[in-house]
Order: structure tokens, then C-alpha cells, then sequence
């Protein structure tokens, strides 16, 4: 399992944590909307996260996703898609960012009807982007409403690419899915580039801090050193005092007599 942590931050929130993430020298996934693509100039962004990159800090890019599909029947969205994803290109190279964790945009209630035509065009797209993007970068569709493995699974498969994999999110895991943690790792399982560790209730996505809500991480760190990969680990909690419970949560995980 990778020891490698990071921690997600929006880069709207950026200027508040920045000196934190630079004191405890914590790798950073950084989420960019559209509104950030659209409203901040590359020099700015450049600019703002120069400390960052000259501290030797690691990097992930979350890249936008709102209104966003990969597999869409409407042209548009998916140029629009393509579009979005491809602005972050001078990013990746100017931070040297391992991944690029993407949203996927199937839900069944649309495209319950449209399995296999979602699948086709979000293959397209997927194998454009992944032509685009530099040779080191690593591309990994993550979970959001998927009540199993097996859309993403079948993506994955015709995909075959040894750069786009899975982003298990564990949060998501819980809302959505309709299938046990044994059945998902072994149809993903061979996929899996990246973790998104937040806990909730069930009731919400509350992005938690690991261990505050219902997630069974015992089983899930089983599952995944089951695997025999290295995924990258990202925090995904939504304050700063889950972000830190976390941190010592996984501390303690990887590095029990430290």
C-alpha cells in the first residue's frame, strides 16, 4: 500500500491552508472547478502555488466535474467535457502532478436505458484525453452514484490502458452502492490508482474524518493491500480537524511503532 498521503483541498481554499500544508510539508490534491479555470489566469495559479512546488510538495489534480459527462448523447457536454479536462494540461505539467481524478457522469436513473451507448462515448473521450495528457500522468475514474462495479469495470476493461484506472471513494461507497465491499475489489480491485478516504452516516456525504462515521476501515485496508497495489491516498475530509484526524488515523495505520 502506497505511504504516500495527500490531502484534498479546493483551490478556492488554497490561500487559507497553503502555510499549513507547507509546515506539516503534506502532498496536496487540489480540486479546480470551472469558475477557478475560468476566473484565474494560469500566472495567477502559477503564482500562488510557486511556494508550494519549490517546497518539493506533491501533487494530484481533481479535475472539474459539475455538469461535466464523459458519456453524454449531447455533443456538447462532452466537448465542454473534453474541453475542461484539457485546461488543466499546463497545470499537470507545471506541478509534475501524479493523477488526474475524474468524475464519470453515469447515474442509472438517466442512463439506465443507455448502458452501452454511455459506455462507447465515455471510452472515446477517455482514450482522447489519455493521447493528450504527458506520459507520466495517471488518469482515475472515480465513484460517485454507481450502485456497483460493473459500469465502471466495463469502462475500465475496453479502456485497457495501463494510465486510467480507479478512484475508490470510500464516502461514496457507502451512500450508493448496493454491493459489498468483497464484490467491488474484485472487479476494480485490478484497476485501483487512488483512494478518496472521508467517512459519513449514510445519510449524507458529510466527508468525514476516517473512523467518524459507519465505514468499516479495517475491512477496507484489508481489501486494498489484497490487491497488491499502491494506490495513491487521499484525505477528503471537508474541515480541518477531520483532515487531521485522519492524518493520525492513517499515521498509525501505515506506521504503527513510529
Amino acid at each position: 500500500m502506497s505511504r504516500e498521503i495527500f490531502v484534498h483541498v479546493p483551490y478556492r481554499k488554497l490561500r487559507d491552508v497553503k502555510e499549513k500544508f507547507l509546515a506539516l510539508g503534506l502532498s496536496v490534491e487540489l480540486y479546480f472547478s470551472a469558475l477557478d479555470l475560468e476566473n484565474c489566469s494560469l500566472q495567477e495559479i502559477k503564482e500562488e502555488l510557486a511556494p508550494m512546488v519549490e517546497a518539493g510538495l506533491s501533487f494530484t489534480i481533481h479535475a472539474p466535474f459539475m455538469d461535466l459527462n464523459p458519456g453524454s448523447v449531447d455533443p456538447a457536454i462532452r466537448k465542454i467535457t473534453l474541453q475542461r479536462w484539457l485546461q488543466l494540461l499546463p497545470l499537470v505539467e507545471y506541478l509534475q502532478a501524479k493523477v488526474v481524478v475524474v468524475h464519470p457522469g453515469f447515474d442509472h436513473w438517466r442512463y439506465g436505458a443507455l448502458v452501452e451507448e454511455w459506455t462507447e462515448l465515455a471510452l472515446q473521450t477517455l482514450l482522447d484525453i489519455i493521447d493528450r495528457y504527458p506520459p507520466h500522468l495517471l488518469v482515475a475514474v472515480e465513484n460517485i452514484f454507481d450502485k456497483n462495479p460493473w459500469i465502471i469495470k466495463t469502462l475500465l476493461d475496453r479502456v485497457n490502458h495501463p494510465r486510467v484506472g480507479h478512484c475508490f471513494d470510500v464516502g461514496h461507497f457507502l451512500l450508493f452502492s448496493k454491493t459489498d465491499l468483497d464484490t467491488w475489489f474484485q472487479a476494480l480491485g485490478p484497476h485501483l490508482l487512488e483512494l478518496h478516504l472521508h467517512d459519513n452516516q449514510g445519510d449524507r456525504d458529510a466527508h468525514m474524518g476516517i473512523g467518524r462515521g459507519i465505514a468499516p476501515w479495517d475491512k477496507i485496508f484489508s481489501l486494498v493491500e489484497s490487491t497488491g497495489r499502491k494506490p495513491f491516498m487521499v484525505i477528503e475530509a471537508h474541515s480541518e480537524e477531520d483532515a487531521l484526524v485522519s492524518l493520525e488515523f492513517l499515521k498509525k495505520r501505515l506506521h504503527p511503532r513510529d
